[in-house]
């Protein structure tokens, strides 16, 4: 080959390369945009705890108080409230408090868990109809929720006293009371009232099963010690359960307020169909006793 057709040669082949050359180097087309991810779906558990109740509750009060209609579909619901109580220590045994749970020292030194419901039928906390009302429950058992401010399933952190520490000489073997067991030994103050603005209705109806009914008699459990030996509380107290499904009152709600003046705070209580009332340890949860009403 001639020099002069290997010169013309080299151009040629490097215009036919340029066209490759640009399309190597041309920055890559933007994908299409893909379709939005759609967000997770996220399955609400429909059972109604104690906190969850509470906010229900409180929120119907504070409609009641602004003059709001409250409209929360809670007919149908299931709840599982866990009520603390017995935190710090027994009581004593005339400390009569309905619908309250309580634990009492008995006069033989056993421990008694015990809930006596509080009759609410002809309440103005039950909704009546012109047509009746009431009448279509033969009995409503109020069960109120303590400490209704806060949404613990458990005793509070330091509520519970531990047992007074004893300790013995080496020689002597007696038994020496620590100053915290001197502490102890002083009366505590008058315990102040428990507010009672926030619980439950368990509404029977009028015909239906009274299997297992207590006819508005308290729920008991009796702990005794071993070999003469007095039972101590349990370190975190004790708990009610109550579970159920709401039910709605004869207005339609399955909540119902009311308010004696506006500078009172509202009282509400839902209507359920009580299914299953227990006593558990408040610490571990354990079973000691249930009822089933239905």
């Amino acid at each position: 080959m001639s020099i002069t057709t290997t010169r013309l040669a080299a151009p040629l082949a490097l215009a036919a390369a340029l066209p490759l050359l640009t399309w190597c180097e041309r920055p890559p087309e933007p994908a299409a945009p893909s379709a939005p991810t759609p967000p997770p779906t996220v399955v609400l558990d429909s059972t109604l705890n104690r906190a969850a109740l509470l906010a229900a509750l409180t929120e119907a009060g504070t409609a009641l108080a602004d003059g709001r209609t409250h409209d929360a579909a809670l007919t149908g619901r299931t709840v599982s409230a866990r009520l603390p109580f017995g935190c710090g220590g027994d009581t004593a045994s005339n400390d009569e408090r309905s619908g309250l749970p309580r634990l009492i020292r008995n006069a033989d030194g056993s421990l008694t868990l015990t809930v006596t419901p509080e009759g609410l039928g002809g309440s103005p906390l039950v909704p009546a109809t012109g047509e009746g009302g009431t009448d279509r429950w033969e009995a409503v058992e109020g069960f109120w929720i303590a400490r209704p401010w806060s949404g613990l399933d458990a005793c509070p952190a330091g509520a519970t006293r531990p047992a007074p520490a004893r300790e013995k000489t080496p020689a002597e073997g007696k038994t020496i009371v620590t100053r915290a067991e001197k502490d102890d030994d002083i009366a505590p103050p008058p315990a102040a009232r428990p507010e009672r603005s926030a619980g439950l209705a368990a509404v029977f109806e009028t015909g239906g099963s009274r299997l297992g009914r207590r006819q508005g008699q308290a729920y008991v459990h009796v702990i005794r010690g071993e070999k003469d030996v007095a039972p101590t509380p349990a370190p975190g107290g004790y708990a009610l359960r109550l579970e159920g499904r709401l039910t709605a009152f004869a207005d339609g709600r399955a909540v119902h307020c009311v308010q004696q003046d506006a500078e009172s705070r509202p009282v509400c209580i839902a209507a359920l169909r009580l299914d299953r009332l227990a006593f558990e340890d408040g610490a571990t949860g354990a079973l000691l006793s249930e009822w089933r009403p239905r």
